[in-house]
């Protein structure tokens, strides 16, 4: 007597072997890793850390990418747009005496969808075509900016 077994093997959608949940702590990565993997990592707590200032856009929003010994032609340009979530506003200077890395603690978005789900006011000045200038790929949804002594580079304000 033969027996004869079939295995069904089915396809699924590839997944990380580790998948994140939420509630748990921050992923910490480098900005133009978010940059490159938004799409993977979208909805989850980052901690990023070691971001260059590039853009302080106004008191609620600024443009940074991973800082580097590199001269800007030769660093990766994936750039993230910050924006502080609602409630809290950025305590820098719009033009910083000093370009020393910070680190964004938030929620990792896609620029389609931070726009979209109007957490926060969009900045007027970020067009379609400035975004694409400064070649932002990926978006955080900002609860803490904080240099590199752990000074707090946001603050609470009162909602109109």
């Amino acid at each position: 007597m033969t027996v004869l077994a079939a295995t069904v093997v089915t396809a699924g959608a590839q997944q990380s072997v580790r998948r994140l949940e939420r509630g748990a702590p921050p992923v910490t990565m480098q900005a133009s890793a978010l940059a490159r993997l938004v799409s993977e990592v979208a909805g989850y707590p980052v901690s990023v850390p070691r971001v260059r200032i590039l853009w302080v856009v106004d008191s609620h929003a600024l443009v940074v990418e991973s800082d580097s010994i590199f001269d800007p032609t030769w660093r990766d340009r994936d750039r993230v747009l910050v924006l502080v979530e609602r409630g809290r506003a950025l305590t820098i200077p719009r033009q910083p005496i000093d370009i020393a890395p910070v680190t964004v603690v938030g929620v990792a978005r896609t620029l389609l969808g931070i726009q979209a789900a109007h957490d926060v006011p969009w900045p007027g000045s970020l067009t379609r075509r400035e975004l694409a200038r400064l070649d932002v790929r990926a978006a955080i949804l900002a609860s803490s900016v904080q240099t590199a002594d752990g000074v707090e580079l946001t603050s609470s304000v009162a909602e109109p």
